[in-house]
């Protein structure tokens, strides 16, 4: 069966070998940024666990009613916990449903795989009932729990998982998978490029092409972002703090001032050409990239949007003040 994931075979690989030598593991904690291919991965190896009809040892058919049902997230033995739209992690009451229905026998009469997207963001709570799952594991029961950074996850819960860590891929492996998947070369290359190593993302793109439009209108955002004077860029941040792109929107910020500043070093012949001054000069660069980070981390740390965007504002460099920001 074609696991599905571009990029991080080493992934692939090892889950294989441990399911055919039946030496898997109680809990997994997979990590990476979202869109990497983590949900992929996990309903993958499910569907592998799961089989009815395996090809051989370590994979699954992919076709039997188990593998199609998995893979729509329908299969009663498969558990699949998420964040409550209304809540901002997976709740204590998610897991004590869980655990109610593990404790329960299986109702296909074979293994169970519960999947926990976000734990990293999971309550109190919620963290405290789930490693009791993990410190007393149900019989046959695989749980894969999906996270950001092992970093983000307590140290309790993490330690009782082996770590996948799913790394970005490289620009040109996404965009050639995504060829031989039937996308024109110019397409895939464009979507490879603005998902900064995600090829789920890449893959959303291709198939919207609101969500590739609005990316591609990011990068004139920045350039018109870094023109306008503390009045235009403050009526900007109103405009965005309750905006629900703004992530977004900062991702991609980052993906074009990476691409910048590699051009910036290359000098005035080397990599992609980039309008505006302040674009084209190292120190400005890095200090655009840094003032994005801050705002990043202080929205996930819940600070008020519009503050943070009114600080990002005032850090990024302008036109006035390039010559003396450091």
């Amino acid at each position: 069966m074609d696991w599905g994931l571009i990029g991080n075979a080493w992934a692939v690989d090892l889950l294989r070998r441990q399911l055919a030598r039946g030496a898997t593991h109680h809990a997994y904690l997979i990590t990476g940024p979202e869109g990497v291919g983590r949900s992929r991965l996990a309903l993958a190896f499910a569907q592998a666990i799961l089989c009815e009809a395996p090809l051989q040892p370590g994979d699954g058919c992919g076709a039997c009613r188990a593998c199609r049902q998995v893979r729509g997230r329908t299969y009663p033995d498969l558990h699949w916990v998420e964040r409550p739209e209304d809540k901002q992690g997976i709740t204590i009451e998610q897991v004590r449903e869980l655990q109610r229905q593990l404790s329960l026998s299986s109702l296909a009469g074979g293994g169970r795989v519960a999947v926990l997207v976000g734990v990293e963001m999971a309550s109190e709570g919620a963290a405290n009932a789930l490693l009791k799952t993990l410190e007393e594991p149900a019989r046959r029961v695989t749980m894969l729990l999906i996270a950001s950074d092992v970093e983000e996850v307590r140290p309790t819960i993490a330690s009782r998982c082996e770590v996948l860590a799913l790394r970005p891929v490289p620009l040109a492996d996404i965009a050639a998978a995504l060829e031989a998947q039937g996308a024109g070369a110019s397409a895939a290359r464009e979507a490879a490029g603005l998902a900064n190593g995600r090829p789920e993302l890449a893959r959303q793109m291709l198939d919207d092409s609101t969500l590739r439009g609005r990316r591609l209108g990011y990068a004139t955002q920045l350039k018109e972002t870094l023109e306008l004077g503390l009045h235009g860029r403050f009526a900007l941040a109103d405009e965005w703090k309750e905006d629900d792109c703004l992530e977004e929107r900062l991702a991609v910020w980052l993906i074009l001032l990476g691409d910048a500043l590699r051009s910036a070093a290359q000098g005035p012949s080397g990599g992609r050409s980039t309008e505006g001054s302040l674009l084209r000069d190292p120190a400005q660069i890095r200090r655009a990239l840094e003032a994005i980070l801050r705002t990043q981390e202080a929205l996930r740390r819940n600070a008020n949007a519009r503050l943070a965007v009114e600080t990002m504002m005032l850090d990024l460099p302008s036109p006035a003040g390039a010559a003396s920001a450091g």
